[in-house]
């Protein structure tokens, strides 16, 4: 079968240069995609029934395979549009797709993507390990992530496990799973204590800074503006739900009733969010929504009245601003007239000059050697 890797993806269009064309270096696919099909296509002996496929990031498996019906499970709510808005592009049927939490369908055969979180591989090795027929599993990626450490937690997990060789900088994973290996209950969620606000935050394996406090998120935490009676706040890119915990604490406090929207495009973020506002502002979870989305997509025009975020320059193994650039552009759409948006970032990175284009200008709230947090108000054109 000759696989046609022309496959679209909607994220990808902010990046087109002139003439319509695609920076290579942040197409869809990659030589890791290529060398699984090339190898389950190439090969006679791979059971292909009820093909199950973690972490396709945007497609290119879901379309390069679609005959084969697969199964994909994701802990993104962004791959997982843009996976159906390829195969629609190709023609093709969209495939079953299931969330990171939910538990996995016996298979045959696993396709598996690496990632550099390696607790969340951990964690997806845990519940391939937990399938009750023997299956063979399949991961790729780039030869930097096939480290001593990844094969190692597949000997922890998998057995016979062994590698192919090298081609364009990608390799894969070869290992079995039979019930023949005894393997550790899972460690997550994971639970992080936050002295200064009295709260222990539980994280899933694919959330970001699970291990510790997140250090901008925190120092947004820490310098809130004063928040009003009953204003509609957006915890953007929630990840654990650190800075809307912070939001319904300082409400708490003050005996005020608030509406947090906490919002984030992990199914294991916005999970873990629900389950510590549920843990610790049991009282205030009616005044809260927990929506996996595409940043702002689904709120309605001029809604809100404050936005928070922490917004992340990358997606995947791609360095990019076009996350924030579109949480910054719809906010301008989603806040009320004199609506405001307050933005941490790492001093180095340049969203002011983005925040000014967009917003009109900006003021800065608080500022430290580490991070700068950006204030911006919704002045909106009179009809």
């Amino acid at each position: 079968m000759n696989v046609q890797w022309q496959i679209i993806d909607k994220q990808y269009d902010l990046f087109r240069f002139p003439k319509g064309q695609h920076d290579k270096s942040l197409q869809a696919w990659d030589s890791a995609d290529e060398l699984v099909v090339e190898h389950l296509l190439a090969s006679g002996e791979i059971n292909t029934e009820n093909l199950l496929i973690l972490n396709d990031n945007f497609g290119a498996l879901a379309v390069a395979l679609n005959h084969l019906s697969p199964t994909i499970v994701t802990d993104s709510y962004v791959s997982q549009q843009a996976i159906l808005q390829n195969c629609e592009a190709n023609q093709l049927s969209a495939p079953q797709m299931l969330d990171s939490l939910e538990k996995l369908p016996e298979s045959k055969t696993v396709i598996l993507r690496l990632t550099k979180n390696m607790g969340f591989l951990e964690y997806q090795l845990g519940q391939i390990s937990q399938l009750a027929e023997p299956c063979q599993i399949i991961a790729t990626g780039k030869t930097t992530l096939v480290t001593k450490g990844v094969l190692a937690l597949f000997e922890k997990y998998l057995k016979n496990v062994t590698t192919s060789l090298a081609k364009k900088k990608s390799r894969l994973i070869f290992a079995e799973h039979d019930n023949s290996i005894q393997v550790p209950e899972s460690k997550y969620p994971v639970t992080v204590a936050w002295p200064e606000k009295s709260l222990d935050v539980k994280s899933h394996a694919n959330v970001y800074s699970k291990e510790q406090i997140d250090i901008g998120g925190r120092f947004l935490a820490e310098n809130l503006p004063e928040l009003t009676r009953n204003q509609i706040i957006v915890d953007l890119g929630c990840g654990n739900g650190l800075i809307g915990l912070s939001a319904l604490h300082q409400a708490k406090e003050r005996n005020i009733d608030i509406n947090v929207k906490f919002l984030d495009e992990s199914f294991m973020a916005v999970d873990s969010a629900k389950l510590n506002v549920a843990e610790q502002f049991e009282t205030q979870l009616e005044q809260c929504e927990f929506t996996a989305t595409d940043c702002l997509t689904g709120e309605e025009p001029q809604s809100l009245d404050l936005i928070l975020c922490n917004p992340p320059f990358h997606q995947h193994n791609t360095i990019t601003e076009h996350i924030a650039l579109q949480m910054f552009t719809q906010a301008r759409e989603m806040l009320k007239n004199g609506g405001k948006i307050f933005v941490v970032a790492n001093n180095h990175l340049h969203y002011s000059y983005h925040l000014k284009n967009i917003f009109g200008g900006f003021k800065v709230h608080r500022k430290n050697t580490k991070f700068t947090i950006y204030k911006c108000t919704n002045h909106l054109e009179p009809k």
